[in-house]
């Protein structure tokens, strides 16, 4: 096993009505037992994972992907079809208590989206005024279940532009998790320099193993803990659904390497506070859409070719 980086994140992204429902409370029992703590980025609006069907058409590698990682079995029908052939349900919305339960045991809460599928399919061809209104339904639904604002973001999919980033910088965040790979930094997308600190998620997610064709557990695990280089902090990304799910026996071994090889686990808060109170500060990075193995689609991400 490759040695484990010194302190690490748990970044855990709530999509479906079901995640909420039942993965987030596995996942707090899993993170209760080994002792660590974890930040949950929620979306709150209506679960239409239904609508992803249409990525067949649209997006190269989005069939491999649902085929690879056995979709209907991972979600669950009722998931598969939500906002299409049945309702869509609500996601963080529909279970606030669940929402204060997080931060009672702990963890820290951010907001992922209020319509996570609009977002990640569609954030392109967004207005300014509904972008800006996205940001306001979710936030809105965090503070009535939590009774204060939020303090961090983290883009659907990984997904963001000039107008999602400038609404955001209006926001007063601590900081935003909207990128993939490399270290802290301030992105400049599409010439627009934004303003609040980035801090991308630096791992593989399970899912993307999966696509690849990775079914070993123990190999799926070292990749996910295999340091990228250059990065002090690693980001771990995981997935209520997932992890949550049918893959809770994955995270529970990869917790289990990272208790025998003693990697320190924070909040992203405590990690973006570590980083505001240095100087100098992170830098700036030119930021670009690109893809990444197992991903259907594009991610945001340091610029290779600046």
């Amino acid at each position: 096993m490759t040695r484990q980086p010194q302190t690490c994140c748990l970044k855990v992204d709530v999509d479906t009505h079901d995640g909420m429902r039942d993965g987030v409370p596995r996942l707090l029992e899993t993170f209760k037992e080994f002792g660590v703590r974890a930040t949950f980025f929620l979306a709150f609006g209506p679960d239409n994972s239904g609508k992803a069907i249409w990525n067949i058409f649209r997006r190269k590698g989005f069939l491999k992907k649902m085929v690879r990682t056995g979709a209907p079995k991972l979600y669950g029908w009722r998931t598969v079809l939500s906002g299409t052939l049945l309702p869509a349900r609500p996601i963080a919305a529909g279970f606030p208590d669940i929402v204060r339960r997080i931060e009672t045991e702990g963890h820290e809460t951010a907001v992922h989206a209020w319509d996570h599928r609009l977002w990640q399919d569609h954030l392109d061809r967004l207005g300014e005024n509904r972008i800006r209104g996205e940001f306001a339904r979710s936030f809105d639904a965090y503070e009535k279940a939590l009774g204060h604002r939020p303090e961090a973001v983290g883009a659907p999919a990984w997904f963001a532009t000039a107008s999602s980033l400038r609404i955001q910088d209006s926001l007063g965040l601590r900081y935003a998790s909207d990128m993939r790979s490399g270290a802290p930094c301030y992105p400049v997308f599409d010439g627009y320099r934004s303003t609040t600190l980035q801090i991308p998620t630096t791992q593989p997610c399970l899912e993307e193993l999966l696509t690849q064709g990775l079914r070993d557990e123990a190999e799926c695990v070292r990749r996910v803990l295999t340091p990228q280089p250059g990065v002090e902090t690693s980001v771990i990304p995981l997935h209520a659904e997932v992890e949550g799910g049918v893959y809770n026996g994955f995270l529970r071994a990869m917790l289990r390497v990272m208790a025998e090889s003693g990697t320190h686990v924070i909040t992203m808060r405590e990690w973006a506070s570590d980083l505001s109170s240095r100087n100098p500060g992170p830098p700036t990075v030119r930021a670009a859409r690109r893809e990444l193995p197992g991903r259907s689609g594009l991610v945001f991400a340091p610029d290779n070719n600046p």
